[in-house]
């Protein structure tokens, strides 16, 4: 630290001596009749082509030491900058996640860094199995940071691993009912309406996700194991194909797929499916039997 501020003390020094050399160099001001006038050169010629010698002169000065300094700034401005960091006792290493943390918000969003800090203590006691001590970190940050996201994505995650549906509800509602154009957080929700079995309010967020995101394969499979929930069965085969169509290397997408085709009776156009995937995954076990098995159902 202190190595470090002598350095730029130095530097500091370095620009203050071209200053001086640079006052020096200025060719002399005088006043006369109210306004500054460059006083004439030993050199032989007109006054006037003396003043525009000293004028292009004045000039080249100038532009030599705006170039000088330019370069200099360039050089110390990062150190200097760490150091005002380091004088108000921020880690380099928080400053550095807190601007990754921005990066990875919604835009608008900047992450306090002590929330941030506080977060991934407790992501490590979620990580070791310590659901309590985290639950109870997650919501101390929530608690003074009432509109940090973060920190409700967390305990959402460890509330999925303990299985607690309505805790999981309740917060994902939360998010968003104050974030309405971020999908991840309808999907999320539309997972978790599906693992409590409430299928109408899974496909109407799913739908609204898809609005907002239809690059994501999962998501229209979701939306077709809704409905099918709810007996949708053919709008549900839509979906699965939008899933294939992004994705046609997911055998699993596939099978889904498929057996939709089978409940509603379009067999041969099952066997189509299963055919072109054994043709491009000859080693597939389940692809080969499901072709096995249509045929015996012949």
């Amino acid at each position: 630290m202190a190595l470090q501020f002598i350095a730029n003390l130095i530097i500091i020094l370095c620009v203050l001596g071209i200053l001086v050399i640079f006052l020096r160099r200025l060719p002399e001001v005088v006043e006369e009749k109210g306004q500054l006038q460059f006083a004439q050169p030993a050199a032989h010629g007109s006054a006037d082509s003396g003043v525009e010698l000293e004028t292009v002169h004045f000039k080249s000065v100038i532009r030599e030491v705006l170039n000088a300094l330019k370069k200099i700034l360039v050089s110390i401005r990062d150190p200097i900058w760490h150091f005002m960091l380091e004088a108000k006792d921020l880690k380099q290493s928080q400053i550095l996640a807190s601007k990754f943390a921005a990066l990875m918000k919604p835009r608008g969003r900047v992450i306090n860094i002590g929330a941030f800090n506080s977060i991934k203590k407790a992501d490590r006691l979620f990580e070791t199995g310590q659901f309590d001590q985290a639950e109870q970190m997650y919501i101390q940050v929530i608690r003074k940071h009432p509109h940090e996201y973060l920190a409700y994505e967390s305990l959402v995650r460890l509330y999925f691993k303990q299985k607690k549906y309505d805790d999981i509800t309740e917060i994902l509602e939360f998010l968003v009912n104050n974030n309405p154009t971020n999908d991840m957080y309808l999907a999320q929700l539309g997972n978790v309406y599906i693992s409590t079995r409430r299928f109408d309010a899974a496909v109407e967020v799913y739908q609204k996700s898809l609005v907002l995101n239809q690059l994501i394969p999962a998501r229209f499979v979701n939306l077709g194991l809704a409905q099918q929930g709810i007996g949708q069965t053919a709008a549900a085969k839509e979906n699965f194909k939008k899933a294939v169509d992004l994705d046609p290397t997911n055998m699993q997408y596939l099978m889904i797929l498929v057996d939709a085709m089978i409940q509603l009776g379009e067999r041969s156009e099952a066997i189509t499916h299963l055919k072109a995937a054994n043709e491009r995954e000859p080693e597939n076990v389940e692809v080969k039997e499901k072709l096995i098995q249509l045929d015996r159902a012949v």
